[in-house]
């Protein structure tokens, strides 16, 4: 293979869309399974992590909430997102797979903030 250069403008491409929730969609598997695999070796170690976090109040409670919220909602959405693909193929165009891709970040941003703040106002009482 003969060394080619590569343009100054690759550093500064900017990802499109769909390239973004692909990636979203593979890293947020791979981080809830690490998280599986993490609480399952903290329980064979005797740690008590649901003990932990229910002590935590306020801010520190909110970013546990959001770091397993934001991963799990999007890889559920992204995935019933796939089975709509699988039965209607005519979806799989670069149109509806950007707008789905966009929709799909905002449902998870919403449907998490709403989530976490459900889970702090019954956690109050």
């Amino acid at each position: 293979m003969k060394n080619q250069y590569i343009s100054p403008h690759v550093t500064i491409y900017k990802f499109p869309i769909t390239a973004l929730s692909s990636i979203s969609t593979r890293l947020s598997g791979l981080y809830l399974s690490g998280l599986f695999v993490g609480y399952g070796v903290t329980q064979m170690m005797g740690i008590d992590l649901y003990n932990k976090y229910s002590k935590l109040k306020g801010v520190k409670k909110s970013a546990v909430d959001y770091s397993l919220l934001i991963p799990g909602t999007y890889h559920t959405f992204s995935g019933m997102r796939h089975f709509v693909w699988d039965r209607y193929p005519s979806l799989l165009n670069n149109k509806h797979v950007a707008r789905s891709s966009y929709f799909l970040f905002g449902i998870t941003l919403g449907t998490s903030i709403v989530t976490e703040r459900y889970l702090n106002f019954n956690t109050d009482i």
